[in-house]
């Protein structure tokens, strides 16, 4: 039986993917909307493969998705995937607001 990924585990796959320059790359260029494949390889001093491979982990982390139209793949951004990230960063920011709010009571009442 598969393990359904968790929330946290999900956030880790984005940031692994983006981790990687060409990967941020690709992310930057579909920024701009829906490439091809042979588009996206283009600036790259890389293999297609390599490039296929990249955009792999980008689709496998929900940061790309892909479209066949006819023998042409197309890719964009799935902008859902942000929204994810920002969630977990505003969660974040949230508990460190808290954690400072809370040391800054401590500190206040040792005076």
């Amino acid at each position: 039986m598969l393990a359904v990924p968790t929330s946290i585990e999900l956030i880790e796959q984005k940031f692994f993917a983006l981790g990687d320059p060409a990967r941020f790359a690709i992310v930057k260029r579909l920024a701009n909307g829906p490439q091809t494949a042979g588009d996206l390889a283009e600036p790259f001093d890389i293999s297609r493969p390599a490039i296929s491979r990249h955009l792999r982990v980008l689709r496998e982390a929900g940061i790309a998705r892909a479209e066949v139209q006819g023998r042409v793949w197309w890719y964009s951004l799935d902008p859902a995937t942000f929204n994810d990230v920002r969630n977990w960063a505003e969660e974040l920011q949230e508990m460190w607001a808290e954690a400072l709010q809370a040391f800054k009571e401590y500190v206040e009442e040792q005076e």
